[in-house]
């Protein structure tokens, strides 16, 4: 009997032992790309915080991010981001760029601003990753809304 309960407790360790030692299996996901904020600085330019969330169960290297932004339905904007990135597993990072918006995109982020109005805007383009190797084709759609206290800052 005694022996039955050594096997039995070596079996359940031994068991436990190989249930551990195997790796996790990494899933690779599309990541999903957003405007976290925008912000008018003194000069007249926009700083724009772009998020990307990656919902990887591994590490991820991004590159060539080639972004088109369309806000209230004018026309489109193209964000340059030319930087690497490495966003951890289900982790998100945040890339800022400054961009110059055309005259009537300034004009309804002035009245929307002045009105606090939220805005919409489209994003669309295509973000590599080197490490796994992929393109992944983007396509959000989103709203920032003017942010209390904060003179001409969308979030």
């Amino acid at each position: 009997m005694y022996h039955k309960v050594l096997f039995g407790i070596s079996l359940f360790i031994s068991l436990l032992l190989t249930a551990c030692s195997s790796q996790p299996v990494k899933r690779y996901f599309p990541p999903q790309v957003s405007l976290q904020q925008l912000q008018r600085l003194e000069n007249g330019q926009w700083q724009v915080h772009v998020r990307i969330q990656s919902f990887s169960t591994g590490a991820v290297t991004y590159k060539d991010l080639a972004l088109k932004v369309q806000i209230q339905d004018l026309e489109l904007i193209t964000l340059p981001l030319n930087e690497s990135i490495q966003i951890g597993p289900s982790n998100a990072e945040i890339i800022t760029t400054t961009i110059y918006m055309p005259p009537n995109i300034q004009k309804v982020l002035d009245e929307r601003s002045s009105k606090s109005q939220p805005i919409r805007y489209v994003l669309s383009g295509q973000l590599e990753s080197v490490d796994p190797k992929n393109t992944y084709p983007l396509n959000y759609q989103g709203r920032l809304n003017p942010t209390p206290g904060l003179k001409d800052v969308f979030r």
